[in-house]
Order: structure tokens, then C-alpha cells, then sequence
């Protein structure tokens, strides 16, 4: 069985295929990260027969769709297969002390969760929250919502907040051809 999910292996989308692969499928799995879902999807015609693992929180500001209408746009395309609840790791709002902008940088997924903590936050959102905190690191961003894992606190950050949530990740079998997605 070939599970395709976002990478890179630090994501929680990683960890979770690691948990399907190991503890819920009968055969051998292989995991096929992607640099993105919106790449994922697009190259989905040519998965026929494997496999697609996606957290139902997804969201793409790219293609302006959640999970929930992606879901409904390739039923003719995609048959789940499963579903499972799986941790993400432990998120964290971390804050740069020495910028006074309200630039933020997150995932799409969890934009909404930033901007009920930080109304006037400015968001941007990366492909993945570890795209996320490595955009964090190099521009001059005051806010990042990211893996605690990732994250190297510097004397200047604080830890606003940190959520522990967990996540239902679905397991759809690639049928074919999808004709719905567009970028």
C-alpha cells in the first residue's frame, strides 16, 4: 500500500501516516511525502490505486477550499476508506519581542485559531507549519503558530499560548482521475 500525505517528515501529517502504516493497515505500507496537498492534488491522476492521507482540519488559502469541499468536489474520484483520530503535536503561539508588526506566519489550517488570539495579526500561510516557522525564523514576522517540537525559543520569543489538540486524519483510495480540483 502507497500512502501519500504532505511532508516534510516533521509534520504531523508524516507522523500520523507512520501511525496508519504501523497500527491500522494488515500489509506493508510505503509513505510518499508531498511538498504540499495542492501539489499532491494535482498530481493525483497519476496515484490511481494508492492512497491519500489528509487531516480533516486541511485548508488551502491556494485553492480557497477546506476539507469539507474538497471532500464533497471528488466524490466520484476519491472513496474513503477510513478515518482515525491521531494527536497533532503540540502547537504553540510564539511571539518575537523585537518586532512591533503584526505580521504572523502559519498553516492555512490553523489561521483562524491565530486570528481569535491575535485579531490585528497580518496572517501568511505557508504549506505546512514547518514551512511555517522556517519562514518565521528568516523574515522579520512578530507571530508563528507552530509545532512546539520545531520551535528553538531565542531570549527575545515568548510562548503566548499552547494547544494540544487532537485530529481526525482521513484515508481516501485514489479511484482515478480528478476532474474537480483546479489551482
Amino acid at each position: 500500500m502507497r500512502v501519500h500525505t504532505l511532508g516534510p517528515a516533521e509534520t504531523d501529517s508524516n507522523q500520523a501516516a507512520q501511525y496508519f502504516v504501523a497500527n491500522l493497515i494488515q500489509e506493508a505500507g510505503e509513505i510518499i511525502l508531498h511538498p504540499s496537498f495542492e501539489q499532491l492534488f494535482v498530481e493525483l491522476p497519476q496515484l490511481a490505486g494508492d492512497y491519500l492521507l489528509i487531516p480533516t482540519a486541511f485548508r488551502s488559502s491556494q485553492l480557497n477550499l477546506s476539507w469539507g469541499q474538497w471532500h464533497y468536489r471528488n466524490l466520484n474520484q476519491l472513496t474513503l476508506k477510513n478515518a482515525f483520530i491521531f494527536p497533532l503535536a503540540p502547537l504553540v503561539l510564539l511571539e518575537n519581542t523585537q518586532n512591533s508588526n503584526n505580521l504572523a506566519d502559519t498553516h492555512a489550517a490553523l489561521a483562524d485559531l491565530l486570528s481569535q488570539i491575535i485579531p490585528t495579526a497580518q496572517i501568511n500561510c505557508s504549506a505546512s507549519k514547518y514551512l511555517a516557522y522556517q519562514k518565521y525564523r528568516l523574515t522579520d514576522s512578530r507571530y508563528v503558530l507552530t509545532n512546539q517540537r520545531l520551535v528553538q525559543i531565542r531570549p527575545f520569543e515568548r510562548i503566548i499560548k499552547k494547544f494540544e489538540p487532537q485530529m481526525i486524519w482521513a484515508v481516501y483510495h485514489i479511484k482515478g482521475e480528478l476532474t474537480n480540483v483546479k489551482n
